[in-house]
């Protein structure tokens, strides 16, 4: 109960709608799912616009003629009850509005599924803030009004590292800071999931934020923090919600949590930019598939060439290709010369870099170290122009989603 002390649970208001039977979304679901049991009240309540259904037992394929979304149920123990519905997805023209409720799950048949074309594949027993962000996603994709009335929401933004020390984080801090600061009033957060090592809260020296200690300490769903109202704000407007102050294993953050911030932070915030750790977990599998954007942020070197690429190539093994992802080359030229040029990691990675950062030790050294914008140090630098280069990118994406009726 101390994060909910220090925290109000915000929510934003709800939209009137004028004629929900206009947008009217069946679902059709398997009562094995749900154990037997009807989909809660509390979820329905965050989906009135949907029309949950039980499912008549027929194949979802059948079931697709009718309805707009199914939730089936299957048995990870049970080889023929996969093959039967990996065959049935293949040859599904609708599988990506098909949610599997798997059972005795394994990482393997997990990814079987995936790739098949499932829109998302969540392990039993249910977790309905999962479920509530997964329906989120496909509502968004089919064009169609979200949760809570179609409530706006937030642009989520990833970075991967290519490996520790490419300076994703400064990068990460310093784009946040120029979209709070010229944004028009956009809420920006940036989310230090980094709970081993990260230095987010650091590098914009804002020190009485809220911890993800104290997020996963606090009793009931993350969804129901109101993080706009509680977080710090930094000099420049961008919110930080900072990295635990003691080492937590990376296994303290579980895919419910994901989801549930996620959700929160998609209706608190405009833009939230998650900062990841190295390591791929499948919490961080989560946030990257639940991500609108993944920044991959590396290096001119040979060892960072080969793990850009092995990252890049788990993204396609983790069919995680419908997430645009922008390339990002960091210390690229400025005042320390490369050891290999940037046109070799290109042709070793296979595709070009979105946005080249030069080196410029000092004066990013000089915002990390006053926990400042750079435009609040030194105007018009190279460094600069570049991070804005960033975040034009960004917003490039963002405006891309929302002309397809996404984000």
């Amino acid at each position: 109960m101390a994060l909910f002390s220090r925290i109000s649970a915000a929510r934003e208001p709800t939209r009137e709608v004028a004629d929900p039977r206009e947008r009217l979304v069946r679902l059709a679901y398997d009562v094995a799912a749900f154990d037997g049991r009807a989909p809660s009240e509390t979820l329905k309540s965050q989906f009135p616009q949907v029309l949950f259904e039980p499912g008549t037992g027929e194949g979802f394929r059948a079931t697709l003629d009718r309805v707009d979304v199914v939730i089936a149920a299957a048995d990870g123990a049970k080889p023929h009850e996969i093959d039967r519905l990996c065959a049935e997805l293949r040859g599904c023209e609708r599988r990506g509005r098909v949610v599997v409720f798997l059972t005795h799950p394994d990482v393997e048949t997990t990814r079987r599924i995936v790739r098949e074309g499932a829109g998302d594949v969540l392990l039993s027993p249910i977790s309905e803030p999962a479920l509530a962000a997964t329906l989120e996603r496909i509502l968004a994709a089919m064009g169609r009004p979200e949760s809570t009335g179609g409530a706006p929401r937030g642009h989520v933004v990833s970075l991967l590292k290519a490996g520790g020390g490419v300076g994703a984080t400064a990068i990460a801090a310093q784009a946040a800071a120029m979209v709070a600061e010229n944004g028009k009033g956009q809420r920006v957060c940036l989310v230090d999931l980094d709970v081993q090592s990260g230095m987010a809260a650091v590098y914009l020296d804002v020190t009485d934020s809220i911890t993800m200690a104290e997020v996963l300490a606090a009793e009931g769903s993350p969804s129901e923090i109101g993080f706009a109202a509680g977080l710090v704000p930094h000099a420049s407007g961008v919110r930080v919600l900072a990295a635990p102050h003691v080492f937590m294993p990376l296994e303290a953050i579980t895919m419910e949590v994901v989801d549930g911030l996620i959700i929160a932070l998609r209706r608190d915030f405009d833009l939230v930019l998650l900062d990841l750790p190295s390591a791929w977990t499948a919490w961080t599998n989560r946030a990257l598939r639940q991500s609108d954007q993944i920044i991959m942020v590396t290096n001119l070197s040979v060892p960072h060439a080969h793990l850009t690429h092995r990252q890049l190539d788990l993204l396609v093994s983790q069919g995680l290709t419908h997430v645009p992802v922008t390339m990002v080359c960091n210390r690229c030229g400025g005042d320390a010369p490369a050891m290999i040029s940037k046109r070799a990691v290109e042709q070793a990675i296979g595709r070009p870099f979105d946005v080249l950062i030069p080196e410029d030790r000092k004066l990013m050294g000089e915002a990390v170290n006053q926990g400042s914008a750079i435009s609040a140090i030194r105007r018009g630098t190279k460094l600069e122009k570049a991070l804005r280069q960033l975040v034009g990118e960004i917003s490039a994406v963002r405006t891309a989603k929302s002309s397809m009726g996404g984000t």
